[in-house]
C-alpha cells in the first residue's frame, strides 16, 4: 500500500508541486492585502473604545480569536439608523476613516455585553477564513511534496548506470603515446588479443583476463587504455572506481553488475576502471567497510564468471598498487601489472615538449633540449600543465610568442610552488644570493658536472634562488657522482664563508638536508663506506645490531671532510666565484652554456692555475 502511494505521489509529483506553490503565492496575497489594509486603519486604545462603545458610537466588531487585534467601525451618516442586515443587502462598505483598530480583550462575556449595547459582532471575516483554509492546505501537502522529492532523489542515487554516458568510441592511437616504448610490446598484445579473440588458442596458454596500468598520477594511464581500444576499434566503457559507491547498502555491488552487464552486450570492448583503490583496498585493512566488501567480490565475482576469450577486456589503473587487495591482484584477474613511469630519457620529454608547445606561437630561442634537461621526473601531465602556463605567462607580459624565458619560468612554479619575487628592497640579500648560488654553480663545474642554469631571482614560496643541473643519461650512480653531489650541497655554504670572512646564514638548510640525505644513503644503503663495507647498515639498525651514534658518527666525519674538501677547491679558483657573481648580480639568470662560456673564458686568462 505505502509503495503504490508513493509511485503515486511520485507520478503527481509536479501537479502537486504546481498547487503548493499556488497556495502559497495566494496565502501570501491575502496575508500580505489583509495587513497592507489593516495598517491604514487607525489605532486607538482599549479604553477609547469602551466609551465611544457606551457613547453608542459603534456599528459593528469583526475579530478573529487566534488575533490579539480586533476592527470596529463607528456611525456616520450613512449607517445610522440602518440594521446590520439592510446594510448588508446594500453590501455597504466601510471606509479606513470609519475603521479603527484596538486589542481584543478576549473575556468570556466579552460579545455578550457587546450585545446588550447593540453592537454587531462577526468572529471572523471570509478572507481570513479562506487564509487559514489555504495555510492548513499548504501544511497538509507541503510535507508530502518535500518527502517525494527526497525519495525522487534517493531513487536516482541508486539508480543504474547510464549507458550512453558509460560508452564512449575512442579516437586515440598508439602514435599518441609518446615515451612509453619500453611497455608497448605488453599493450600490442593485448590489443591483437581483443582483436583475434582465438589467437594462439592452439598454444593453449591461458591469456590474462585483464591488466593493471600503475604508476604516478599524469604518467598516461587512462591514455593507454584509450590507446588500446582504439586501436582494436572497440567500445571503451569507462568507469571511475569511485561512481560505485554511495551511501546507500548494495548500490556499489549493483553497479559492478551492470557494468558488465552492458560490457557483455557490447563484446568485444575494453572496460577500463579508474582509480581502483577506491574499492579494491585490502579487506583487512582498517576503514574498510561492508559497502566496500560487497563492491569488491562482486568485481570479483564478475571477472571470474567471463572467459578470457569472451571479449571483455578489464583493464584497471591505480595510483597505489601496494594498497590492493591481493585477491584482485592474483592469476585469472589483474594478474598482468605494467608500470607506467614519468620518461626517464630527457629525448622522451623533449618529444612531449614539442608536442604540447605545438598550438603555441613559439619563438626562436625555445631550447627543447635544455628545457627536457631541467625537468626530471616530470610526468607527460607535467610538461603539458609547464606549456600551458608558459602560454598565459606571454599573455600576461602582452608577448605575441611563448619564449624559453616563459616556459623556464613555468617550471620553477611547478618546482618551487610559487612565482618569482619582484622584491629588490634587500640588496645585500641579493649579494649574499649571488655568491652563494655562484659557489654551487662553480662547484658543479669543477667536478665536470652539466649546468641548466642558475639564477638569483626568488620565489614566493621563499626560495631565494639556485643552481638547476641537467641529468645523466646513465640509469645508475657512482660513488664518486654521490660525492660530487655532495660537495656541489656544500658549496653554497663554503663561498658564503670565503667571500665575507667566515660569517655564514641561514641560507644552506635545504642544501645541508640534501647533503644529509645523499650521504646517508652512501653509508646506510649502497655499502660505499671503507669503515663500514658493503653492509645495509638500516637491517642492522633494526636488529640493534649497530647504533644509531656509530651512524651519525660517521655522517659526521663525513659531512666535515666533503667540506673541507669543498671550501679548499673553491677557496684556490674563488675568481670563478666572483666572475659568476657579478654576472649574476647583473643579468639575475644565466643559462648553463653561458656559465660554461664565462668560466671557460675566465680560466683562459690565466686567472687560474
Amino acid at each position: 500500500m505505502f509503495k503504490k502511494f508513493m509511485a503515486w505521489l511520485n507520478k503527481h509529483k509536479v501537479a502537486l508541486f504546481v498547487w503548493c506553490f499556488v497556495l502559497v503565492v495566494l496565502y501570501g496575497g491575502m496575508k500580505l492585502q489583509n495587513k497592507n489594509e489593516e495598517d491604514k486603519i487607525k489605532t486607538v486604545s482599549y479604553d477609547e473604545f469602551v466609551k465611544l462603545a457606551e457613547e453608542g458610537k459603534v456599528d459593528y466588531i469583526t475579530y478573529n480569536v487566534n488575533s490579539e487585534w480586533m476592527i470596529f467601525s463607528l456611525y456616520n451618516e450613512d449607517t445610522k439608523g440602518k440594521t446590520r442586515d439592510e446594510l448588508e443587502e446594500l453590501d455597504y462598505q466601510y471606509e479606513n476613516k470609519d475603521l479603527r483598530k484596538t486589542l481584543y480583550p478576549a473575556y468570556e462575556d466579552f460579545r455578550k455585553d457587546m450585545l446588550s449595547l447593540g453592537i454587531s459582532m462577526d468572529a471572523q471575516r471570509s478572507s481570513t477564513v479562506i487564509a487559514n483554509l489555504i495555510s492548513s492546505l499548504i501544511t497538509l501537502c507541503l510535507p508530502f511534496l518535500i518527502l517525494v522529492l527526497i525519495f525522487n532523489g534517493m531513487s536516482k542515487k541508486m539508480g543504474g548506470l547510464e549507458k550512453d554516458s558509460l560508452i564512449q568510441e575512442s579516437t586515440v592511437k598508439f602514435s599518441d603515446v609518446i615515451g612509453q616504448e619500453e611497455i608497448l610490446d605488453d599493450i600490442k598484445f593485448v590489443t591483437n588479443l581483443i582483436k583475434n579473440p582465438k589467437s594462439g588458442k592452439e598454444v593453449g596458454a591461458k591469456v590474462p583476463k585483464g591488466i593493471l596500468l600503475s604508476g604516478e598520477p599524469g604518467t598516461g594511464k587512462t591514455l593507454i587504455a584509450k590507446a588500446i581500444a582504439g586501436e582494436a576499434g572497440v567500445p571503451f566503457l569507462y568507469m571511475n572506481a569511485s561512481s560505485f559507491i554511495e551511501m546507500y547498502v548494495g548500490v556499489g555491488a549493483k553497479r559492478v553488475r551492470e557494468l558488465f552487464k552492458i560490457a557483455k552486450e557490447n563484446t568485444p570492448c575494453v572496460v577500463f576502471i579508474d582509480e581502483i583503490d577506491a574499492v579494491g583496498n585490502k579487506r583487512d585493512s582498517r576503514g574498510t567497510t561492508s559497502e566496500n566488501d560487497q563492491t569488491i567480490n562482486a568485481l570479483l565475482q564478475e571477472m571470474d564468471g567471463f572467459s578470457e576469450r569472451s571479449g571483455v577486456f578489464v583493464i584497471a589503473a591505480t595510483n597505489r598498487p601496494d594498497k590492493l587487495d591481493k585477491a584482485l591482484v592474483r592469476a585469472g584477474r589483474f594478474d598482468r601489472q605494467i608500470v607506467v613511469a614519468p620518461p626517464k630519457d630527457w629525448r622522451v620529454r623533449m618529444e612531449l615538449f614539442a608536442f604540447y608547445l605545438k598550438d603555441l606561437k613559439v619563438s626562436d630561442d625555445v631550447d627543447l633540449e635544455t628545457l627536457s634537461k631541467q625537468t626530471v621526473g616530470f610526468t607527460g601531465a607535467d610538461i603539458a600543465a609547464i606549456c600551458n602556463e608558459a602560454g598565459i605567462i606571454a599573455m600576461m607580459k602582452e608577448q605575441e610568442f611563448v619564449t624559453n624565458a616563459c616556459i623556464e619560468e613555468a617550471i620553477d612554479k611547478k618546482i618551487f610552488k610559487g612565482n618569482r619575487s619582484n622584491d629588490d628592497s634587500h640588496k645585500n640579500d641579493k649579494k649574499i644570493v649571488a655568491y652563494h648560488e655562484a659557489g654551487h654553480a662553480v662547484v658543479t663545474y669543477l667536478v665536470k658536472q652539466p649546468i641548466a642554469r642558475a639564477t638569483i631571482v626568488g620565489t614566493t614560496s621563499g626560495v631565494g634562488g639556485f643552481v638547476m643541473q641537467t641529468e645523466s643519461d646513465s640509469y645508475f650512480t657512482t660513488d664518486v657522482e654521490l660525492r660530487n653531489q655532495i660537495m656541489i650541497a656544500f658549496g653554497g655554504r663554503a663561498s658564503e664563508a670565503i667571500k665575507f670572512n667566515d660569517i655564514i646564514t641561514t641560507g644552506a638548510s635545504s642544501d645541508i638536508t640534501q647533503a644529509t640525505n645523499i650521504m646517508l644513503n652512501y653509508i646506510e644503503k649502497y655499502g660505499f663506506d671503507k669503515d663500514f663495507g658493503m653492509l645495509d647498515m638500516s637491517v642492522l639498525k633494526e636488529q640493534q645490531l649497530v647504533s644509531s651514534d656509530d651512524i651519525v658518527k660517521r655522517l659526521s666525519a663525513m659531512s666535515r671532510d666533503m667540506y673541507n674538501q669543498v671550501y679548499s677547491l673553491l677557496k684556490d679558483d674563488y675568481s670563478l666565484v666572483e666572475v659568476l657573481a657579478q654576472k649574476l648580480l647583473e643579468e639575475e639568470t644565466i643559462s648553463g652554456t653561458a656559465i660554461k662560456e664565462l668560466l671557460d673564458n675566465e680560466r683562459k686568462k690565466g686567472y687560474l692555475k
